[in-house]
């Protein structure tokens, strides 16, 4: 494999992992683009090939604007976020955020969904049945995970960036996707490379932390040995 694709897949792996959460919404995503978007979604593995989820593909303005209306979730605990006192009070009271306060203060909504595409995944329950009494909501969450992670990669490398969303009223969000309940919220679309991409849409006077340093997964490996077991 040449070394210069290598490059490409390790840009697109740190690329995609980050939020986008402001956009260029006077560019459009191509139609050929969208379709292998969806393509992705679609497609992802998931338990035994079953489908656990259904994908509502959004680009009408008025519904994006209206969902985005109901994601308030962000806020107050953030507002005091200091990345160099995080690790002293994580190991204070293991809290992944730094907070002063009575927790008083405004709460902002996830402009991540704003993007030009609107993807929503929603339940869906398989009609086969593998064993008597079988749950899947953990089945569920993996495949709408691995779904996500899909579109993620896949419209990195296509130019695009994303943003994952739970922070919603569910209840709200559900009446405007026509009673299907929201388990997950996705944007997607032709980030604004004129501002910091964790600077609010709406309103620029508040940047979203990035709590990237706290990320650090302890990687333990089994090297192949000579011989067998035993």
């Amino acid at each position: 494999m040449h070394g210069s694709y290598r490059k490409m897949i390790r840009e697109s792996i740190h690329e995609s992992q980050k939020c986008q959460r402001n956009w260029d919404l006077d560019q459009s995503i191509d139609d050929k683009d969208k379709e292998l978007i969806i393509e992705a979604a679609t497609n992802s593995p998931s338990k035994q090939n079953l489908n656990y989820f259904k994908l509502h593909v959004i680009e009408d303005r008025d519904m994006i604007e209206a969902i985005h209306d109901n994601t308030k979730g962000f806020g107050p605990i953030y507002k005091d976020f200091d990345k160099n006192k995080t690790p002293k009070a994580r190991s204070e009271d293991g809290r992944a955020h730094y907070e002063e306060g009575n927790g008083e203060g405004e709460w902002y909504t996830n402009p991540q969904v704003l993007g030009q595409m609107l993807l929503a995944y929603t339940k869906n329950e398989p009609t086969q049945v593998r064993e008597e009494e079988d749950k899947y909501e953990e089945d569920r969450a993996m495949a709408i995970g691995l779904s996500a992670g899909y579109v993620n990669m896949v419209a990195t490398q296509l130019g695009y960036s994303t943003g994952c969303c739970k922070c919603m009223d569910s209840g709200a969000v559900k009446e405007i996707l026509g009673g299907e309940s929201p388990i997950l919220l996705m944007g997607v679309g032709v980030a604004d490379k004129s501002r910091d991409r964790r600077e609010h849409h709406k309103d620029a006077s508040f940047t979203f932390p990035s709590l990237k340093p706290l990320k650090n997964i302890e990687v333990i490996s089994y090297p192949q040995e000579l011989g067998t077991l035993g």
